[in-house]
C-alpha cells in the first residue's frame, strides 16, 4: 500500500497510507465507532502498520482523479448504526479533502461488528 502515492501539487505527493491513516483517525472520532477492522483504535492506529491498516481500510484510484475510500467498522452497543456511519463517511471526506486536497467521491463504510462491551 505505501508504495502508492498522490500528487497534491507540483513537488508535494502523500501516500495512500497518508490517506488511510487521515481516514483512520477521523473514523475513530465519530462518537459510537469503537474500533476499525482488526481493533484497530486511535491509541494504537499509528504503530498499527500498513499491512493491518489495510484489513480495515482501502483507498481507490478513481479515473477522474478522485478517490473512493472502503473501510470495516466496529460500532458501540446502543448506537444508530445509520447516524454513526454517516457520521464517518462525512468527517473521513472532509478530513481528507481538508488536509490532501484530495477528492473524496465515495465513502463506503461496513459495519463488521457490535461492540456489547459497556462503552458509554
Amino acid at each position: 500500500m505505501a508504495d502508492k502515492k498522490f500528487t497534491i501539487r507540483e513537488g508535494i505527493e502523500v501516500t495512500e497510507e497518508v490517506v488511510s491513516s487521515i481516514a483512520g483517525l477521523a473514523a475513530l472520532e465519530v462518537e459510537g465507532i469503537n474500533s476499525l477492522n482488526g481493533g484497530i483504535t486511535q491509541s494504537n492506529l499509528p504503530r498499527a502498520g500498513a499491512v493491518r491498516l489495510a484489513r480495515a481500510i482501502r483507498i481507490l484510484r478513481n479515473e477522474d482523479s478522485s478517490i473512493t475510500v472502503q473501510m470495516i467498522v466496529s460500532v458501540k452497543y446502543g448506537y444508530s448504526i445509520l447516524k454513526v456511519t454517516e457520521a464517518v463517511q462525512d468527517k473521513v471526506k472532509s478530513s481528507i479533502e481538508n488536509m490532501t486536497d484530495i477528492k473524496v467521491e465515495a465513502v463506503d463504510v461496513k459495519v463488521a461488528t457490535v461492540n456489547t462491551a459497556d462503552n458509554r
